[in-house]
Parts: structure tokens; sequence; C-alpha cells
């Protein structure tokens, strides 16, 4: 298996790849007929993609988009289920599970998945974060129905074998080792601990150990029960293909997939945070890091839009005020970025950190980085500097409409956290409409100590090189 990627992906940087292709306001039910596009006008490009959207009769939702100029398809199977959705004492079984359907049916056996996709040319891979768990093949067109047999058998005919289930323990406990010896990691995992009490956001999606070493076969086998079946799925397919011969060769191999009891799950809701919560690592480093992060709403907040273009005002470049402050006109610091995420099915963290210059202290870092926010707070944002992080924030949306993969995650983590694609079609306006105003009220409303967690990270000797990494996905 391939090396655990840890990115809690910003996913504002793939928006406009939906954006710039479907400028169009979609209903909320859609229907099998193909959307009608826009009327081109000089500020509204024009769409390259139209997309097709249908209901099996089980509850499989599957959706499709032709882009006939690309030379690869992607195939994708999204699960609405990820680490928010495990019980306590159970963490990381989402993940677990994940390298489980590896591990073989009767039709494909141990090792079939990835020797078949590799001998077609394909890349296939699977990943795990909060709120889902996604699937995917990357074919040629005409190699497709390799991937839906694929799928739609490991959707129900998974053997979890012991000897597997054990072999697959002993590589998940490796890679959740790895994650405690990396400082910076073992951070950021203090950090979302420390923020969220009851909220399962609160747990590593890789989950702790002690669950990791407790989790039982069955355990594995009626979680993948619960969750894994065709009405709590979303089949996603991009790149040059026909339609109705997709739909007809997943209706074929999908279809007769009975549908299941989907459990309503409690989720706890994270109370308001009143006070400042700190936490403490020391490990073996090279640098001293701090870490701030202040509870933030989700999309469906009006302030989602101007919190991600205040992230990138704050952090999403070299001209951005971190950067410039911290690093070239007060040198306490080689890194300063940040992140925010509204793309989550429950709100998540507004966050920023820095790596100091050796002699610096993890409080002279906090001290220099509530400088900034102090800015943010009091003084209006340079309009050129805004100007330009909105202008960034669009560039790489541009630069993500080729990717036919893209366009897949695109539509699969809407489908996963329920995202209505309104929010997608005025998101470009939304962002242009942002001001300075705006960010400074933002600011004042969410970046202040009471609703603020702090991490420092102590070095204490040693040469474990700087390698901050987002929270979140985990891919195999």
């Amino acid at each position: 298996m391939s090396t655990m990627i840890r990115i809690r992906s910003s996913f504002f940087f793939l928006l406009t790849l939906f954006l710039l292709a479907f400028s169009l306001e979609l209903p909320g039910a859609m229907a099998e007929e193909p959307l009608s596009p826009p009327a081109t006008t000089s500020s509204s490009p024009a769409f390259r993609f139209v997309p097709r959207i249908h209901h099996l009769k089980n509850g499989l939702t599957l959706l499709t988009v032709d882009d006939p100029y690309s030379p690869t398809l992607t195939f994708q199977v999204w699960y609405r289920v990820g680490s928010r959705n495990e019980a306590k004492g159970r963490t990381g079984i989402s993940h677990f599970n994940e390298h489980m359907m590896f591990t073989g049916t009767k039709k494909f056996p141990h090792g079939a998945l990835d020797r078949l996709v590799s001998e077609v040319g394909g890349q296939n891979n699977a990943f795990t974060d909060y709120d889902f768990t996604a699937y995917f093949e990357n074919v040629a067109p005409d190699k497709i129905s390799l991937p839906i047999s694929i799928e739609a058998d490991r959707m129900t005919h998974l053997l979890l074998k012991p000897a597997q289930v054990e072999r697959e323990r002993r590589i998940v406990l490796e890679e959740r080792r790895n994650d405690y010896d990396d400082p910076t990691q073992k951070l950021v995992e203090q950090v979302y601990a420390t923020a969220y009490a009851v909220h399962p956001y609160h747990n590593p999606v890789i989950g702790w150990e002690k669950d990791i070493q407790h989790t039982s076969r069955n355990d594995i086998m009626r979680y993948y029960r619960a969750h894994y079946m065709p009405n709590n799925a979303t089949v996603v397919v991009v790149g040059p293909l026909d339609d109705a011969t997709v739909l007809r060769d997943v209706k074929n191999a999908f279809g007769s997939i009975p549908r299941g009891h989907l459990i309503h799950q409690r989720i706890p809701v994270e109370p308001q945070q009143h006070h400042l919560r700190m936490t403490v690592v020391r490990k073996p480093a090279m640098l001293p890091i701090t870490m701030m992060a202040f509870h933030t709403p989700n999309f469906k907040s009006r302030d989602a839009i101007p919190l991600a273009v205040l992230v990138q005002v704050l952090s999403g470049s070299r001209s951005s005020l971190l950067y410039q402050e911290m690093i070239y006109k007060h040198p306490v610091a080689v890194d300063a970025e940040g992140d925010y995420d509204p793309m989550t099915h429950d709100p998540g963290l507004f966050y920023f950190y820095a790596q100091g210059l050796p002699k610096t202290t993890p409080k002279t870092l906090r001290t220099d980085l509530d400088a900034v926010i102090q800015k943010i707070k009091t003084t209006p944002v340079d309009p050129a500097l805004l100007a330009l992080s909105k202008k960034q924030i669009l560039t790489q949306f541009v630069m993500n409409q080729e990717s036919v993969f893209g366009m897949g995650m695109m539509f699969g983590m809407m489908s996963a956290d329920k995202i209505p694609l309104s929010f997608l079609t005025n998101y470009v306006k939304n962002v242009n409409a942002v001001t300075a105003a705006d960010l400074r009220r933002v600011a004042r409303r969410y970046l202040v100590p009471s609703n603020e967690t702090v991490g420092y990270l102590f070095p204490t000797g040693g040469r474990v090189p700087p390698s901050f990494s987002r929270p979140g996905r985990i891919v195999r």
C-alpha cells in the first residue's frame, strides 16, 4: 500500500473546476434529463460539461459527466461514512474498513484488484476522511467495465478473512505510530482533540492506537454492513462516455444489490467554546511551531466565503500578511500558513501556524500571529492585496478545470456532504463581492480568544525536520 497522505484539503481550490463547467443554477432535486446550458455573457464563462444525475430504485445515485476531450475516465464510489460516524472506542474503523476493501472477495481475491487495474494501464486507490470514504479507478474509457465490476462486487461481497484483518491491523498500526512519531502531526492531532470536546472531529481519522488494537473482525463486518449499501453511495463517472451506456451498465451491475437499512445516527453537536484552550507537545524536532485554531461555520453560513478569502489574505501566498510580517519584515519564522475548509458536513476549524527560526520560542510566534490578527481586525486590508487574493483563488479554480479526476472529486464530496450546487454556481460572484469590511467583520467574530485553541511544539532536541501536514484525509 502506498504512503499515507495527510491532507485536510482546502476544497476551495477545486470549486471553480465545477463552477466554470456549470455556470448555471441547478435544481435541488435533479432529474435524469440533461441540464440546460446558461446563456453566454461576457461575465459568465462558457461551461464545458453537462452533468446527468440518475437515481436507481435501490437508492444508488449515479452522476455522469461527459468530457470528450479527456484521454482517461475516472470511476469513483463515494460512501457517506467517515470518522464522524464512528462510535466511542472504535475510532479509525472507517479507515480500517477501507484497507479491508482491498483484501478480496470470491470474485476478486486478495491482490487481484491492483493487478487487474494495473494490467489495463490504470490507477486505483481509496481515501478516508472525516465525512466520507471513497474508492476510485482511473482507466482508459474502453476499460470502464472493470471498475464497474470491481466496485459492485466489493460493495456487498467482502470476505474479511481473519488473517487479512490481522495483516491490515499491523499496517494501520504502523501508520498510526508514524503519525505519533511525527512531532508536527502530533501537534495537529492534539489541537483538534483539544478544540473539539464532544464532536467526532475530536478524533484523528486514522483512529487512536488502542481502538485500532481492539477493533475486531466482527466490528468491521457490522460497520461494513451498516454503511456500505447502494442507498448510502454515489457513483461518479467523468470522462469520454455515453450516458445511456454507462447508466445501463451500472444498473446491470449495481441494480440487484438490495437497499440497506440506514441507521439514524445522533452526532453530538459541539457546544460553543467560551474560553481559550491550550495544548503542548514536547518531542524531538528541529523547529518550534505554534498553531492557532478557531471554530468556524461551514458552507451553510454566509460567512463561509469571507472566511475563505480571509485565509487567502492571511496565508495564501508569499504576498500574504503572515508571510510578509513574520518572514520578510520581522523574520521570526521559516514558514507561516493556514487553512479553512467550509466544505465539511459539520462546522470545522479556521487555523494557521508558524514554524519558527531555531532560537524563536512558540510564545514569540503566538505574539506575532496575534499581532497580525489584530491588524486584520482594526486596519482595512490593502485593496491591492484583497484583489490579488481573490484573483489567486479564482486562478487556481481555472487551473483545476482540466482534470476529470478533480471533477469527480468535486461531485463526490458534494454528494457526501449534501452541499447544494447553488453554493458553487454563485461562488465566483460571492468571492468577488467580499469587501475589506467583510474580512474585518468575520475576523472580529471568530478570531477571538474565547473561541481559540493554541498548540505549542517545543523541540526537545534531535533532527526531525519540519513537515507540517494538514489534518484529515488518509490515502491508502
